[in-house]
């Protein structure tokens, strides 16, 4: 049987808009954050949204586990938090400018951020990071067989699915960026075959949604 997800980016912090990297640093929601999952929590209760949700689940951070209660509520579900869906782990880079470490890749010598097998103090290597969100998703397929899940996560795991999906080298670009409360769709068919569905859904971030709200 399908297990078939609905993978959601967490709301803004203030991390995410003064581009650090945040990592495993419990960073909350700011308020732009709020109110893009009171937007999506619209969205999820209109008839364009028409489908059953079994299950909720989030990383433990505090801005994924925000962002789905604020977003699920009228679900009536519990939101059941799992630290493998944790966002990659930097360790002592956490904190850093994400665009300096973007660049340092092309710095001979320097941290590449996209190598995947550049160790990090305290942290993951990339390699280890996609595995850890393949065996967390491989094992919620195998719990919940059949089942509609919607998942709150990070950007990190988000790129980790997607290069998943789509036979896509972890060092390779990612030709999209992934925004805030975008949803992504996909199945796991029998625990094993991973098949892709709509990505990249952000029709409700448009911003006269927003501001009804503000």
């Amino acid at each position: 049987m399908d297990t078939h997800f609905w993978l959601i980016r967490h709301g803004e912090t203030d991390w995410n808009a003064m581009r650090k990297l945040q990592g495993w640093r419990d960073i909350a929601l700011n308020e732009t954050g709020i109110q893009q999952a009171r937007v999506l929590a619209q969205t999820l209760q209109t008839a364009a949204f028409r489908h059953r949700i079994d299950t909720v689940y989030s990383s433990d951070l505090v801005r994924a586990s925000e962002t789905a209660r604020i977003a699920t509520a009228h679900f009536g579900l519990p939101v059941r938090t799992d630290a493998g869906l944790r966002e990659r782990g930097f360790g002592v880079m956490e904190g850093s400018d994400w665009q300096s470490l973007k660049h340092s890749a092309d710095v001979p010598g320097a941290f590449n951020i996209r190598d995947p097998d550049t160790p990090i103090q305290d942290g993951e290597t990339l390699r280890a990071f996609q595995q850890r969100i393949v065996d967390t998703f491989q094992s919620l397929a195998q719990r919940l067989p059949g089942n509609n899940v919607m998942v709150f996560s990070h950007g990190g795991v988000i790129d980790a699915v997607w290069r998943r999906l789509n036979g896509v080298a972890l060092e390779a670009p990612r030709p999209f960026d992934i925004q805030n409360t975008s949803i992504n769709c996909f199945s796991i068919r029998a625990g094993s075959d991973w098949i892709p569905g709509e990505w990249g859904i952000v029709d409700h971030l448009e911003q006269p949604a927003l501001d009804e709200l503000r």
